[in-house]
């Protein structure tokens, strides 16, 4: 890595990174985390007198992978349009290489790292990639400085980025430190369904919560619900909530057509088809417990205020508490939860993939069906021209 002569020199230590990111909620958020926090990791690894500046650009960076480096082109060009030394780009964009899902690439010569969010997993999101971009940023240095091996710069490395990820040296000439998940496609499907933000989805679908809280209204008030509540067991009661997400969630995929086709494709297109339905699956499971949750507690609060226990205790029994409550809502907001798929109908296709699925994820699904339709388009005029030219 070669260094800016201002930073080089006793003259200046003042030292800019740029750090840009998509202009979406993970990547925008971490960004300013690293702007606040960054310069203070790198004075405490590094132990020297530079001064560190961070500087955040946001804007919607192109999709990227292995093969390719549009996203350290736009940095690049960034980087040199204000004056940084060293830039970071964080991306809410998966990046895999085969099968193993990468979590930063580092150029020395261009001085650009990019880290890809989704190969992170689904905890602790804010310490992984502070930790993972100042340690990158301190082995260029430390590379820059020939201490690569020296004791001291081993004790600036942290053992947890080491044990969790995979730090190799790839073939590619714009690539000199690329870092793997560990965990492959179980670490990349957490961080897709963590970027989908599946609680989105409790106000994002404004048609089953309208219709859930309708149906709820003639349930909480219907005997019939009462002594069937009162007579089941926790099993039954349980499968019947399980039910009532697993309904919601089916419902979803079929009526709106969020489900990929897996067959007739090639296995690389196939494979990440696989991925997005496990994505679809888990986000919307999520999604619809968490809207369940918030159905159960507004349910409860309106049984205690519209339900007597005298009245109430005339089906269910004498001696009512809470517990009786409780059993009688949940199963009202499971029957309120089934008759609210019906409600999902008067969301557009659009609004619900918008709910369900993160900016990128939308954008790699709309390529993924045009590669499909370019495929199918080349194998009907390949038909056309074998019938145009039999004999």
């Amino acid at each position: 890595m070669v260094l800016r002569e201002d930073v080089r020199s006793g003259s200046n230590r003042t030292v800019t990174v740029g750090v840009v990111a998509d202009p979406v909620a993970a990547p925008a958020e971490i960004a300013e985390h690293l702007a606040q926090e960054l310069p203070r990791l790198l004075s405490e690894r590094l132990e020297d007198d530079r001064v560190w500046h961070v500087e955040v650009h946001c804007e919607q960076l192109p999709p990227s992978d292995d093969r390719r480096t549009e996203m350290m082109d736009v940095v690049g060009k960034r980087m040199r349009q204000h004056g940084w030394n060293l830039a970071a780009c964080i991306t809410d964009y998966p990046l895999r290489s085969g099968q193993q899902p990468i979590v930063a690439d580092v150029s020395l010569e261009r001085r650009v790292l990019v880290v890809s969010l989704p190969a992170l997993g689904g905890m602790a999101l804010h310490r992984r990639v502070r930790g993972l971009v100042s340690q990158l940023i301190t082995d260029m240095f430390g590379r820059d400085a020939g201490s690569k091996g020296t004791e001291k710069h081993r004790r600036r490395r942290l053992p947890w980025l080491f044990n969790r990820f995979q730090w190799v040296t790839p073939e590619h000439r714009d690539v000199d430190v690329r870092v793997l998940a560990s965990r492959g496609v179980l670490r990349l499907l957490i961080g897709m369904v963590r970027d989908n933000r599946p609680w989105r989805l409790v106000f994002g679908l404004t048609g089953p919560l309208v219709g859930a809280f309708a149906f709820s209204a003639f349930y909480l008030i219907n005997t019939t619900v009462w002594r069937l509540a009162s007579t089941m067991e926790l099993p039954q009661l349980l499968a019947a909530v399980l039910g009532s997400v697993a309904v919601m969630v089916g419902w979803l995929i079929v009526y709106h057509r969020l489900w990929e086709q897996t067959t007739e494709r090639p296995a690389n297109e196939r494979e990440e088809a696989m991925l997005f339905n496990s994505s679809t699956v888990l986000t919307l499971a999520i999604g619809v417990a968490c809207m369940y949750g918030a159905l159960y507690v507004v349910n409860l609060i309106a049984a205690f205020v519209v339900v007597t226990p005298e009245v109430l205790g005339e089906y269910v029994g004498p001696g009512l508490g809470f517990g009786d409550y409780a059993v009688v809502v949940l199963l009202v907001t499971a029957a309120a939860t089934v008759a609210g798929a019906v409600g999902s109908g008067f969301e557009s296709e659009n609004s619900v993939r918008e709910a369900a699925f993160s900016y990128r994820e939308r954008e790699r699904r709309q390529a993924l069906h045009a590669t499909q339709t370019r495929r199918e388009q080349r194998e009907a005029r390949g038909e056309f021209d074998v019938g145009h030219h039999a004999p």
